[in-house]
């Protein structure tokens, strides 16, 4: 559904720093389908479509008002996919570089107050050389590491 109505209301409870990791499997799982070379808002539907079937919930063409100068603009900038309420993705089909998508991410991250973006662009060969996630942050994110129970980690001396 369009408009930025919720299309899913998802019953899995992601951890923050899992859930890109969960967004660009399932745009694995779309690149694996599709290919490169498709039309971008073909990537949309279809990516769409598994972000249900993973049961989280999204909402797209998302328009969030933002501040200009101190004064509030709406209707505001269009974000293509908002995860989770945490997490924007844009999807490119794109023959050049990525800057000028990147710069626009960057921007909706700035100024609708959103810490974490991934640009996707699914025209290519691997979808890994594709994937580019832009962090913009006050602060460094917290980073967790998986450990093996079994393995101790050294700590500094007090």
């Amino acid at each position: 559904m369009m408009g930025g109505v919720p299309v899913w209301c998802g019953a899995v409870n992601l951890d923050p720093q899992e859930l890109p990791h969960v967004v660009v499997g399932a745009c694995m799982e779309v690149h694996r389908h599709l290919g490169a070379g498709m039309p971008c808002g073909v990537y949309r539907d279809c990516l769409a479509q598994e972000l249900r079937m993973k049961e989280i919930l999204f909402r797209r063409d998302v328009s969030a008002p933002y501040l200009y100068k101190g004064m509030r603009v709406e209707p505001g900038v269009v974000m293509e996919f908002l995860v989770e309420e945490m997490l924007l993705v844009s999807v490119v089909s794109a023959d050049a570089g990525d800057g000028p998508s990147m710069e626009r991410l960057r921007s909706l991250l700035r100024l609708t107050g959103y810490e974490v973006g991934l640009l996707v662009n699914f025209n290519v060969a691997h979808l890994r050389e594709g994937v580019r996630r832009i962090i913009v942050a006050a602060e460094p994110p917290v980073l967790h590491y998986r450990q093996d129970p079994g393995v101790v980690v050294p700590t500094a001396p007090v």
